[in-house]
């Protein structure tokens, strides 16, 4: 459904108290959406996948053709495959649409 889509991810807040925060802003692709299970697979599109937490929550930015998309949650997971540097998002709440497009 929103395969081959850009997405902005950003660190909301850390979860764990030794977590480092991060502001950086991380450039990913949907990989694959698994409705059913609120489940994002995302490719990171940079090199530094350690660069990404499992103690935090993240905001997640999804831009379509024609809307700005926007949900939270969690690092489920993180590896590197042969489709390259690979996450599991796990969606809190569902989507919400952004009026506009970012950065607009």
């Amino acid at each position: 459904m929103y395969e081959g889509n850009s997405v902005d991810l950003q660190m909301e807040k850390t979860i764990s108290a030794d977590a480092v925060f991060d502001d950086a802003t991380h450039r990913c692709q949907v990989f694959r959406y698994v409705m059913e299970e609120d489940y994002i697979y995302l490719k990171l599109k940079e090199d530094d996948l350690s660069a990404i937490s499992l103690d935090a929550k993240y905001q997640c930015y999804i831009t379509t053709k024609t809307e700005l998309l926007y949900c939270t949650g969690v690092v489920k997971e993180r590896y590197q495959s042969e489709d390259g540097n690979m996450m599991i998002f796990r969606i809190e709440n569902g989507f919400y649409n952004v009026s506009g497009k970012k950065g607009l």
